[in-house]
């Protein structure tokens, strides 16, 4: 059967400044059972395959909630790590695309970046509706102020200025 929705298409990124070391900050990341702890919105996180030491490989099953009244459960899969630079994942289930994180580190403060690019796979989430790319923007943006922080508060350690959307991601 054909789909009757246009498929929308979103790339959002974002990024957080910490006062804390690059590998505080990757650790913490890593740490995914630990999420919903310091990361409000964050439901749940479930093991599905454990990946090489690395971590590539693994898929972990994520379920989210925002402002808006819906939770958003996929899969992710890592599918690159560099370590304390760069981890790469594959996301399928409510949204299907890639998520990847970077890192980098400044005189001992630290710079997260998180860049989203997927597709969702809902079919009431593709409703050509003018105004779902800000309506999704905004519920990003306030997943990822609150992971910043969380994460800072996790860390004890202060936010360096507010998350910051990044130059050239819309969605």
């Amino acid at each position: 059967m054909p789909d009757l929705f246009p498929t929308a298409h979103f790339h959002v990124a974002t990024e957080w400044r910490l006062d804390a070391p690059v590998e505080d900050a990757w650790n913490a990341i890593l740490l995914y059972r630990d999420w919903p702890t310091w990361w409000r919105g964050f439901r749940g996180v479930q093991l599905l395959y454990d990946g090489d030491d690395q971590g590539v490989g693994t898929v972990l099953r994520q379920r989210w909630r925002s402002r808006l009244p819906y939770t958003l459960t996929f899969d992710l899969e890592i599918v690159g790590v560099e370590r304390l630079q760069r981890l790469e994942g594959r996301a399928t289930g409510d949204v299907d695309g890639t998520a990847t994180w970077t890192f980098e580190e400044h005189d001992g403060w630290t710079i997260v970046r998180f860049a989203l690019d997927v597709r969702p796979a809902r079919w009431w989430m593709r409703l050509p509706v003018p105004f779902a790319r800000q309506v999704f923007a905004w519920n990003f943006r306030t997943v990822m102020d609150r992971g910043h922080e969380g994460l800072a508060g996790l860390l004890s350690v202060a936010m360096i200025g507010d998350t910051v959307p990044m130059q050239g991601a819309a969605a």
